[in-house]
């Protein structure tokens, strides 16, 4: 009698303890550091459906926010432990708390149209390296018996931490629409950019003024790791040949310069002409050159002496102006190929010779 007495002491005492830990959060239970939330039930629960969603690759020392949902079994409120392999693991949101290096719910959070959820950020190390999120969480009935509860880990988050690298300018011209100048520029990654001040210099009778005039400011995306475009007017150009260069700031003040485009304003283009390749012959690669009087949809092709299609360079609308596209046939065989142009109603061919 006594040994029973204490068995179901100790097993009610069990019940209190998860329950209390539960209520209060628990950590060292994800798949980095442990077995799962088996305070409810020993095994983990496959109907249960646990997911971080957020950002996959992250530059060194960037913070970036998550969400872990949470859906399935009983649905009535639920608790969740992530856990991080290396990086901080932040508190970004309510109901959440940091316990050591980990984070957990502060109490049972209550369903919403069947899913729960929370948020919280987490800050990449300092070297290039591959990071895990770890995740567990657990959907609870609410009436204080572990059985009928469910749980289940989350899929292992994987990000990327790659090096901090400044603004990565590629690609950066100019062209003549309507009598304004129309700039436009690309970059493939940026940290802690601020944005682009746009500067002009003009050459007057025969002489280059050294002296560049501000003409605008365009704001940047601060930190980002995906490609971004950007597009500036400059309405009042002056005549003749104008200079063009982005000063691109850092939020810290500090700056670096573009490379300078030029762009003739009184050159401007009144015919449809296909410029022949150059160089030609060639190998592997040449540009080809034309100009567009007016705006139109454009495309650029290169077919073989029996008319099938083995590239296209240029599909799009394009403004008037002239353009250059360089022509990569490294994996093609010697012989004679044809390039053309069609821009509305204009059309015109010419050939060219790969010579390996």
């Amino acid at each position: 009698m006594k040994v029973n007495t204490i068995l179901i002491l100790f097993f009610f005492s069990v019940l209190v303890y998860a329950g209390i830990e539960y209520s209060t959060g628990l950590t060292g239970v994800t798949e980095k550091n442990g077995d799962g939330c088996t305070c409810h039930n020993l095994t983990p629960e496959p109907t249960i459906w646990v997911r971080i969603e957020g950002p996959d690759t992250l530059l060194q020392g960037q913070t970036a926010q998550y969400t872990l949902k949470l859906s399935g079994g009983p649905a009535i409120s639920g608790g969740f432990n992530v856990a991080a392999f290396s990086g901080v693991l932040n508190v970004d949101g309510t109901g959440v708390q940091k316990m050591g290096d980990e984070l957990t719910q502060t109490s049972p959070l209550a369903f919403l149209d069947s899913v729960v959820s929370w948020t919280f950020s987490f800050t990449a190390g300092n070297t290039n390296y591959i990071d895990t999120l770890y995740s567990v969480a657990n959907s609870v009935n609410g009436n204080g018996d572990p059985t009928g509860d469910s749980w289940n880990f989350g899929a292992k988050f994987p990000i990327v931490v790659l090096d901090v690298i400044p603004v990565e300018l590629t690609s950066f011209t100019a062209s003549i629409i309507n009598g304004s100048v129309a700039l436009k520029w690309q970059t493939a990654t940026e940290v802690n950019n601020s944005g682009f001040q746009i500067e002009r210099s003009v050459i007057s009778n025969g002489v280059r003024n050294l002296n560049w005039e501000e003409i605008g400011f365009v704001n940047g995306y601060g930190t980002t790791t995906s490609a971004k475009q950007y597009s500036f007017t400059d309405n009042s150009p002056l005549s003749g040949s104008i200079y063009y260069r982005l000063k691109q700031l850092d939020f810290d003040g500090s700056f670096t310069y573009s490379n300078e485009i030029e762009i003739n304003f009184n050159d401007v283009v009144s015919d449809f002409i296909l410029e022949q390749n150059y160089p030609n012959p060639f190998n592997p690669s040449t540009k080809i050159s034309w100009q567009s009087a007016v705006g139109s949809h454009q495309t650029l092709k290169v077919f073989d002496v029996l008319g099938d299609e083995v590239a296209t360079l240029v599909d799009e609308y394009r403004e008037a102006g002239r353009y250059e596209v360089n022509f990569d046939a490294s994996r093609l065989a010697s012989g004679v190929y044809i390039y053309r142009l069609s821009a509305g109603s204009f059309i015109e061919m010419k050939k060219m010779l790969l010579l390996k």
